[in-house]
C-alpha cells in the first residue's frame, strides 16, 4: 500500500505515542512481551482511520493520535488473546507471545495492552472523553462477542450466512467503525459526520474480514503474513464454507488447502465472494461523498482503495 507524505506523518505520529509505554521497570516479564507485540508493527490500519477522521472534519487537529494510539493496543490486545485461543504459530511473520513465552504471559500481555490502551484514550486533550471512553468499553465487549461466536462456530454449532455476518460484524467490523467514529469524536463532527465516519468504518470493516477469509485460502503465504489455510485447518465456519454448504458440498474433513481451492473454483465461490465483499467496499466509498471534500476525506478513500486492491 502506498503511503502520501500525509499518511506517513500521522503513522510516524502514532507510532511515538504507542511506544510510549513506561513502567515498572523490575517486572520484564510484563513489559517484554508487550513491546515484542508492538515491535511486530501490524499495518496501522486502524490507527489511520482514527486520524484521517479527525482531519477529515479539523484539518489542524492532532490530538486524535490519542484514540489513534488507543484504538491500535485495543486491536493487539484482542491478536494477542486470538492468537492464544487458536493457538496460533505465528503473527505477522513472527512467533505469536505465546509461543515465543508461554500462555500465562501473553495473557499477561493481552491484558496489559488494554490497560494502555484505555490510558492513551483517557489523555486525549479534547472532545467528549467520557463518550469516547464509553463507546470503546462497549465496543471492547461487542469485539468479545464476536471471538465468543467464533469459537462457537467452531465447536459444531449450526451456522447460518446471517450468524456469520453478525459474527464478522462483532469480532472485526466494529473496531474500524470505533477507530473512525473517536477520530471524528475527538475533532468535534456533528452527529451527521459521525454517522457517516461509523458507516465508512463499519462497510471497510465488513468488506475487509470477508475479503480476509478469502485471502486465507488465495492469498502468497509470505505477504500474509500468517499461515495460509489457518481457518480451514482448525474447521472454521467461514463464507467459503457457508456457501460451499448452500449448494450441498459436504466439507468436514476437507483439510488441504489445494483441495479446497479446486472446490470454491468448482462452484464459483470465489466471485460470489468477490461480489459480496465489494459491495462493502462500495458501500463505504459512498458514505465518503457526505463528508467535506479535503485532503483527509481523499486520502480516506484511497485508503479503502488500497485495502480492497489488496493481496496481503
Amino acid at each position: 500500500m502506498q503511503l502520501t507524505k500525509t499518511m506517513r506523518e500521522l503513522l510516524d505520529a502514532v507510532e511515538q505515542e504507542i511506544n510510549r509505554i513506561q513502567g515498572y521497570t523490575k517486572v520484564p516479564v510484563f513489559y517484554e512481551p508487550i513491546k515484542y507485540f508492538i515491535s511486530l508493527k501490524g499495518k496501522r490500519v486502524r490507527p489511520l482511520l482514527t486520524m484521517l477522521s479527525a482531519k477529515a472534519i479539523d484539518a489542524e487537529d492532532t490530538s486524535s493520535v490519542f484514540p489513534a494510539a488507543a484504538v491500535e493496543l485495543l486491536h493487539n490486545f484482542t491478536l494477542v488473546h486470538d492468537d492464544i485461543m487458536d493457538n496460533d504459530d505465528t503473527r505477522r511473520g513472527k512467533p505469536t507471545v505465546h509461543k515465543r513465552w508461554d500462555i500465562s504471559t501473553a495473557i499477561l500481555a493481552g491484558d496489559g495492552l488494554m490497560g494502555f490502551a484505555f490510558d492513551k484514550l483517557l489523555h486525549t486533550p479534547q472532545g467528549d472523553v467520557a463518550a469516547m471512553a464509553r463507546r470503546f468499553a462497549q465496543t471492547m465487549i461487542v469485539i468479545c462477542e464476536g471471538q465468543g461466536l467464533d469459537k462457537m462456530f467452531e465447536a459444531g454449532h449450526k451456522v447460518t450466512l446471517p450468524d456469520y455476518m453478525d459474527m464478522i460484524k462483532r469480532k472485526t467490523s466494529v473496531l474500524l467503525e470505533l477507530a473512525c467514529e473517536l477520530g471524528g469524536m475527538t475533532a468535534g463532527a456533528d452527529e451527521n459526520q459521525l454517522h457517516h465516519l461509523r458507516n465508512f468504518g463499519y462497510e471497510l470493516g465488513m468488506g475487509f474480514q470477508i475479503q480476509d477469509d478469502l485471502l486465507d485460502i488465495m492469498a502468497d503465504q509470505d505477504q500474509f503474513g500468517k499461515a495460509v489455510g489457518s481457518d480451514l485447518s482448525r474447521h472454521k465456519q467461514t463464507i467459503l464454507t457457508l456457501l460451499l454448504q448452500e449448494q450441498g458440498v459436504d466439507i468436514p474433513d476437507v483439510t488441504d488447502v489445494g483441495q479446497f481451492r479446486q472446490l470454491i473454483d468448482q462452484y464459483a465461490v470465489v466471485n460470489r465472494v468477490q461480489d459480496i465483499y465489494l459491495k462493502h467496499f462500495y458501500h463505504a466509498l459512498s458514505h465518503m461523498q457526505n463528508l467535506p471534500d479535503n485532503e483527509a476525506t481523499r486520502q480516506l478513500n484511497e485508503l479503502a482503495v488500497a485495502i480492497r486492491d489488496r493481496q496481503w
